[in-house]
């Protein structure tokens, strides 16, 4: 069963702290297995695109707050 939509990011951020605790004992990647390891490379770009579109989204809702405040 997929993540429900009002609960998405706290059971994700559940998961990553996972990947990041194992990611952050491991010595090498090699540590893991061949799957793990490219499962591993795909969230790292996928945590650079997340990053690049949230920075995107707060950056739009900043100045929509700014816009809101003049209007008043």
């Amino acid at each position: 069963m997929g993540n429900m939509s009002y609960c998405q990011f706290r059971n994700t951020k559940l998961d990553f702290e996972q990947c990041l605790e194992a990611i952050g004992n491991c010595e090498s990647l090699s540590d893991f297995s061949r799957d793990e390891q490219e499962y591993a490379r795909s969230l790292r770009e996928m945590a650079e695109q997340y990053v690049e579109w949230f920075d995107q989204a707060e950056a739009e809702s900043d100045e929509d707050e700014g816009e809101t405040e003049e209007e008043e």
